[in-house]
């Protein structure tokens, strides 16, 4: 089979033109940042294509011929370079992202909520960044915030702080902004399996330092005039429990912010990469079955980040960043049984939480 794409640039459609000349398009989307990122490296040497200008509108599908194609990126044209030398010929590289860098996504707001539901909020700052459509998971949208705040923050930056806070993927998609819930049972999955589509692997299925076996985060009661704690477990057998740096407004934020940092720890549990044959299906928070690499690092695992490339010397391959082993991922079954590490106790292992020397909130 062959690779296949298709190019549109401020509605044109450039496929044919381009064809001849390029030399390599890379699509990047990864949980965690508010857009994705398109390159197009072309052989410019007759300078045939016309110079794209920063804010056009660019579409990008790809696929396999027969199979049909997928979108995997729309947004603008952010950067336009030539570049060029006696050895290596002139090149063209044209950069495009999700959110068109030109509007006022990128703008500070000064506003606030108090009593607001998730869905206001992102609404209401979204309308100032004319960004149209809103689209948010329905466990998310009545998740309520007792204060909330921009101050100089623009909307790019504001949804990644809050999608943090609430344990949600923030991006921008062209005119639309998606808050999806972080972990969630999303029933999209590839295979990544040795002796088939799999090219490499790098996979560290357990880490250390990031995990917790539980979190807590801490507010301050001014009724009862003391701190107050809320603690979560996260099912990791290890001793540290992850203690939130600073305090948050009140008991619903402080029960928000636990189920973010232990979706978090989970998440972090393991990582690792593989490049397989290029597939459309791999969707950053989807999952990815690796098989056929050695017992232990088998299984499933939460995918973080999508690189598709095509190249003429590569072909198409899609790079995906791994995270959050499960199914097997990171127990060997031929190991001997070793008991689990003593999770930490929550009451005694409490430290201080109030300076001797400061009094009132910190």
């Amino acid at each position: 089979m062959r690779a296949a794409f298709t190019v549109t640039v401020a509605g044109t459609n450039i496929t044919t033109a381009l064809a001849p000349v390029l030399l390599s398009l890379r699509v990047a989307d990864k949980v965690g940042t508010h857009t994705d990122s398109a390159d197009l490296e072309i052989d410019d040497t007759s300078g045939q294509i016309v110079l794209p200008r920063k804010g056009a509108k660019v579409a990008i599908s790809l696929g396999w011929q027969g199979q049909g194609l997928r979108e995997v990126f729309r947004g603008t044209v952010d950067e336009v370079k030539s570049s060029g030398s006696r050895g290596a010929g002139r090149r063209l590289r044209i950069s495009a992202k999700g959110m068109d860098t030109t509007g006022p996504a990128k703008e500070g707001q000064q506003r606030h909520w108090d009593e607001a539901t998730v869905e206001t909020i992102l609404r209401d700052a979204a309308r100032f960044a004319e960004v149209a459509n809103v689209q948010i998971d329905p466990t998310l949208r009545s998740l309520s915030r007792s204060y909330f705040e921009m101050r100089d923050e623009s909307f790019a930056a504001m949804g990644e702080r809050l999608a943090r806070e609430i344990g949600a993927n923030f991006r921008i998609v062209d005119d639309t902004v998606i808050l999806s819930r972080r972990n969630a049972d999303y029933t999209a999955a590839v295979r990544a399996a040795w002796g088939d589509n799999l090219h490499n692997w790098d996979i560290a299925p357990q880490l250390g330092r990031p995990q917790f076996s539980g979190v807590r985060a801490r507010w301050y009661d001014v009724e009862k005039t003391g701190w107050q704690v809320v603690e979560r477990a996260t099912g990791l057998d290890v001793r540290a429990v992850h203690s939130g740096r600073l305090s948050l407004a009140g008991p619903t934020e402080a029960v928000q912010q636990t189920d973010s940092d232990a979706a978090t720890a989970e998440r972090d549990a393991g990582e690792g990469s593989v490049v397989i044959e290029g597939n459309t299906a791999a969707i950053p928070d989807g999952l990815c079955i690796v098989s056929g690499t050695r017992p232990g690092v088998d299984g499933a695992y939460r995918i973080e980040a999508v690189t598709h490339t095509l190249s003429r010397a590569g072909g198409f391959v899609t790079a995906l960043d791994l995270k959050q082993p499960r199914g097997g991922a990171g127990a060997d079954p031929r190991a001997a049984t070793t008991p689990t590490v003593a999770r930490a106790k929550a009451a005694p292992s409490t430290p201080p939480i109030v300076d001797p020397d400061v009094s009132g909130p910190q």
